[in-house]
């Protein structure tokens, strides 16, 4: 490569021509140089070895009711829409209003809980408005029978968003009231550490108080003596980070009804993909709520056998073989990532959905195809641990570097030549490379740019994201001192020890392309 010059390391040790300077810092700039030529050659392999559905010119696929809504300058439902639209219009309109007279009856329920101390299952007002709101989800059903990519809709993603919550709120309740796990001992852990001031009583009625509000505190060990909506306020101010989602919870009827999906014959399936250290099929990650999804709902799960520290591509490829087997339960599945898990199971979408036909069909074909995405505490954006590490490891060979340039006087050449040969052949190594350059080179913003330019995702899969904040009385022990780290090397606290909340997302951050608004479209909120 014209203008590039590869170092000698003879020049660089003590009595040589630059031995004053660093041959690591010279050679790491070269290697550096050459990756930059690469760029253009890298891209262009990586677009003409895939399958192009669309070029980024292409209109952004979104539902219907936007489409229209542009093309007739905000006025939806004029005469003139094509005759396809109008039942679709119809549908949106019957599932809006379902959606409002639900709400309108659940606010009236929570009232009547709140002035007769009554649990969801006790009052009559309760139910009528959990009737109605099974009513708004059959609507809303039948909006996506006529439009699959409804939920790209702001009114459909906030009503998603809404039973999402409702639905980890309502987990959480049961798993406390049933003592299942250890939720009862995380949620007495939480209540303790957040006040130790002696406890009040808890006010079950709005007689009780001013501010009509349940005011507790609660013996998670002992559930049974509190009231339903007590436990319920309680869960959300130890769960739920944001002072203004709190209250928007809070407020939210589906989330004091307790409306839950009964057990059953579920027609799903779950590929799982866990984090960057992982035994892969052998792990037992999540193990015993995948086996009360399987004994309650008949959700099968496939673990991917991902390994520890290695390459989004090796990863993805395990991925993709537990989507082939998957498949051949002639179930609906979705996928399910934790943490370096989620950039995973995305490039096994993007490899899949550019690759042959039969690969495009294990996405796609019904009754078999892919129908959801959970992205648990994602890393697909990378995270500020790679390159604060990989600049304090760089400061550290160089300061080595100059402190055995030294030692170098005292040593034979013949001597000097064999330990750098065996560093050499150290670094060289199979393991070596595929902790530094695969799994570590994952935690890196520029590893995960060439598989965010590439990357091509399905439009009709909605995506659920998780987030974390750790906060001072709720760190372990044992997160100390690398949440301390990734707050001092990133100058914000609002991360879970590993990704920060802004990186935690289901699209790409740092690149902007056709792919990332499609992957914006589809994520239902964090």
């Amino acid at each position: 490569m014209p203008g590039l010059k590869i170092p000698r390391r003879e020049d660089y040790l003590a009595g040589g021509r630059w031995a004053s300077q660093s041959y690591y810092d010279t050679i790491y700039n070269v290697a550096e140089s050459i990756l930059a030529e690469a760029k253009v050659y890298t891209a262009f392999k990586g677009h003409i070895q895939r399958v192009r559905h669309s070029t980024e010119s292409e209109p952004v696929p979104t539902a219907k009711e936007i489409t229209l809504s542009k093309q007739t300058q905000g006025n939806m439902f004029l005469v003139t829409a094509p005759h396809d639209f109008s039942t679709l219009a119809s549908s949106i309109e019957s599932a809006k209003k379902a959606i409002e007279e639900a709400d309108k009856q659940g606010h009236k329920a929570v009232n009547s809980m709140q002035m007769t101390g009554q649990s969801s299952q006790e009052c009559e007002t309760c139910q009528s408005a959990i009737q109605l709101y099974n009513t708004a989800f059959r609507a809303c059903r039948e909006v996506l029978k006529l439009d699959k990519l409804a939920f790209h809709a702001d009114w459909f993603k906030s009503f998603y968003r809404r039973n999402y919550d409702a639905l980890m709120l309502k987990t959480v309740y049961e798993n406390v009231m049933e003592d299942v796990d250890e939720v009862r001992q995380w949620m007495s852990s939480l209540n303790n550490a957040t006040d130790d001031s002696p406890p009040p009583q808890e006010k079950k009625n709005a007689d009780d108080d001013d501010d009509d509000k349940w005011e507790f505190f609660i013996d998670f060990m002992h559930p049974e003596n509190h009231s339903e909506q007590g436990l319920l306020d309680a869960i959300i101010d130890l769960i739920y980070y944001n002072e203004d989602e709190k209250e928007v919870i809070k407020s939210d009827p589906l989330s004091r009804l307790l409306i839950t999906n009964p057990d059953g014959n579920y027609n799903f399936s779950i590929v799982t993909a866990m984090g960057v250290i992982t035994e892969g099929k052998k792990g037992v990650e999540l193990e015993a709520a995948l086996q009360r999804l399987k004994a309650k709902r008949n959700v099968d799960t496939i673990r991917a056998d991902t390994g520890t520290a290695r390459s989004l591509e090796y990863n993805a490829m395990q991925i993709q073989e537990a989507v082939e087997e998957v498949v051949g339960l002639q179930k609906p599945y979705g996928l399910l990532g934790y943490s370096q898990g989620c950039p995973n199971i995305l490039l096994a979408e993007s490899l899949l959905l550019s690759g042959s036909p039969s690969q495009q069909k294990q996405l796609t074909s019904p009754g078999s195809n892919l129908v959801c995405r959970q992205l648990l505490f994602s890393a697909a954006n990378g995270s500020m641990h790679g390159p604060a590490t990989e600049a304090k490891i760089h400061r550290l060979v160089v300061m080595c570097e100059s402190f055995f340039k030294y030692q170098q006087g005292y040593c034979s050449r013949a001597f000097i030549a064999i330990v750098l040969d065996m560093l050499t052949n150290l670094m060289d190594s199979a393991p070596f490379q595929k902790i530094v350059a695969g799994g570590g080179g994952t935690f890196l913003h520029t590893g995960c740019r060439a598989f965010w330019r590439e990357a091509q995702h399905l439009s009709n899969v909605p995506t659920c994201v998780l987030r974390g904040v750790l906060e001072a009385h709720t760190t372990p022990e044992s997160l100390e001192m690398i949440s301390n780290l990734l707050t001092k090397a990133a100058g914000s606290h609002l991360h879970d020890s590993q990704v920060h909340v802004y990186e935690a997302v289901g699209r790409p951050v740092y690149t902007k392309n056709r792919n990332a608004e499609i992957l914006e479209n589809c994520e239902m909120g964090t």
